[in-house]
């Protein structure tokens, strides 16, 4: 039995997304707190499932929480309300964080009557407070309301040692369903930009002031998910992991010095790496860095307040180029001062830069500069539908730049991706495509069909059936009589990735009463000083 404290329920939101699924980090860094005290507390994910409110139900009639919280971004508020509002049914009391109650607290509250807390900036210690009891006039970081009226506590102070935190309790998640999309995991080596760009919350959500974990520790947690949990790519999602050379070699060479082989991403802006730490990064396995590069025009990055210039991009793009180390250059159309002639010189700069690049769409987040100072920058901020703040459609414009313009470019550049994906496909049919595109091709298939399977619960709904034969011939039967998924994959490709799925442990089966019934494998909690190799 957990201590006493109140039994909390976390559930991870959907929310639409272009690249793959991740692991939410921040609820599992919650939840971690919560067990390491004692006290009872389970995730629901219903990113890599199907979305139901009659799920919802059915797990707190289950688990009986009495405390359900929530964490999302902009985009799916609005799904994260009507989630909140049926665990404020069964009686639970009701709390939401991230970045976007961060900035709207009060509103929050006000538009949603079903809303008892909001939890401000970093969580983990004020959600341990309320979990344990204390009163909350005593809790910093919080906003609620009492008597009708809406209380807005002091901040809370950052957490200054980062290294106290436990790791992620990623065990309470569905692992084997995010390894299945073979999408990769994420962690952090520290909190904090010292940046302060006009489009962004990093700095106003976690500090300007970097606080860095010790790397062993680090390294400790990269191993727990490459040997345990059974990931084949770690993403590091520091908001910038190149701050600091120093701790980046310490942290290559712990990687090296152990042996591990396993390729990892990162975040970094262009002007804080040089050859030596790319040359280190490329040894210790990194193998792609997302660069913000924003605008290919010198005047919009100023007033972005970026603080790099266009001669450093290209420099800073080279240099990763040349240490063989691929390379995404990030861009936000519709900035303040953005004018058709400005969109035009981003395209092409970011054509000619030598490494992938791709566009998306100014979203003016509550709490952000370009939010709270639109009118002065120039910029019409068309309207507060959440939904639609995905980056992905102009939910604002500026005074020379349509949003409609802005949409017709977007498009127009996806488009030309598809087509180029399209062509590739057709030269893989034709056996004319390099090994590389042609795994590309071939990864890109059995994501999509990873995510019809996830995403309408056909391993749940469908995978039991009469023992007659070879369970993975009998899976595979059932799922290639969908339509979406036999119009990507062949049945003997099918074939092949259930089988490469059993044979890592991430689906299994059982065999009783003449009846098979396959199952998503779970991965349960280990210490972490007992990580052992595959």
């Amino acid at each position: 039995m957990g201590q006493i404290g109140m039994r909390t329920l976390l559930i991870n939101v959907p929310y639409p997304f272009e690249e793959w699924p991740t692991l939410p980090l921040g609820l599992t860094y919650l939840a971690a707190v919560l067990e390491e005290k004692g006290y009872e507390v389970e995730i629901l994910d219903m990113l890599v499932s199907k979305f139901s409110i009659p799920k919802i139900k059915e797990k707190i009639h289950e688990f009986k929480p009495e405390l359900c919280g929530a964490g999302p971004v902009t985009m799916n508020y609005p799904t994260a309300l009507r989630v909140i509002e049926v665990c404020k049914e069964s009686g639970a009391t009701t709390i939401m964080g991230g970045c976007h109650v961060t900035f709207y607290d009060r509103e929050a509250l006000q538009e949603a009557p079903y809303l008892d807390i909001v939890v401000r900036g970093e969580g983990e210690y004020t959600l341990r407070d309320m979990v344990g009891g204390k009163e909350l006039k005593d809790i910093d970081g919080i906003t609620y309301r009492e008597e009708g009226e809406i209380i807005r506590n002091p901040d809370r102070k950052l957490i200054e040692n980062l290294d106290e935190l436990p790791f992620p309790a990623r065990h309470l998640v569905p692992v084997s369903k995010y390894r299945a999309y073979k999408a990769g995991c994420d962690m952090i080596s520290g909190r904090g930009c010292p940046y302060n760009c006009i489009f962004c919350l990093g700095h106003k959500m976690i500090g300007r002031k970097p606080r860095f974990r010790d790397i062993k520790l680090c390294v400790d947690e990269f191993e727990e998910i490459v040997y345990h949990h059974g990931f084949k790519k770690v993403n590091i999602v520091d908001d910038l992991l190149t701050i600091n050379h120093k701790r980046v070699f310490a942290f290559c060479d712990e990687i090296i010095s152990r042996g591990i082989n396993v390729p990892w991403t990162a975040y970094s802006r262009v002007d804080t790496v040089t050859r030596e730490l790319l040359s280190k990064m490329k040894e210790a396995g990194c193998v792609f860095i997302c660069y913000g590069v924003e605008s290919g025009n010198q005047r919009i990055l100023d007033m972005a307040k970026k603080r790099t210039t266009l001669e450093k991009i290209r420099k800073g793009i080279t240099l990763t180029n040349e240490a063989g180390i691929e390379s995404l250059s990030s861009f936000i159309m519709g900035l303040p001062g953005e004018t058709m002639e400005t969109i035009k010189e981003s395209l092409n700069f970011g054509k000619s830069l030598g490494n992938l690049y791709g566009f998306h769409i100014l979203s003016p987040y509550p709490g952000t500069e370009v939010r709270e100072k639109a009118e002065d920058l120039g910029l019409k901020i068309l309207h507060d539908d959440w939904l639609r703040y995905d980056c992905n459609q102009a939910v604002s414009e500026t005074n020379d730049v349509s949003a409609g313009y802005i949409n017709k470019v977007v498009k127009e550049f996806n488009d030309s991706i598809e087509a180029a994906i399209e062509r590739k496909e057709e030269l893989k049919k034709q056996g004319k495509l390099s090994k590389r595109d042609d795994e590309e091709i071939e990864l890109r298939k059995r994501r999509m069909v990873a995510w019809h399977i996830l995403k309408n619960d056909y391993i749940e709904r469908r995978g039991k059936f009469s023992d007659s034969g070879n369970p993975v011939e009998l899976l595979t039967e059932k799922i290639f009589r969908l339509k979406a998924v036999l119009s990507i994959l062949k049945k003997d490709q099918l074939a092949e990735e259930i089988g490469k799925m059993h044979n890592e442990g991430i689906l299994n089966y059982t065999r009783d009463d003449h009846l098979i019934t396959w199952f998503w494998t779970k991965i349960g909690r280990r210490d972490k000083h007992q990580i052992k190799r595959a």
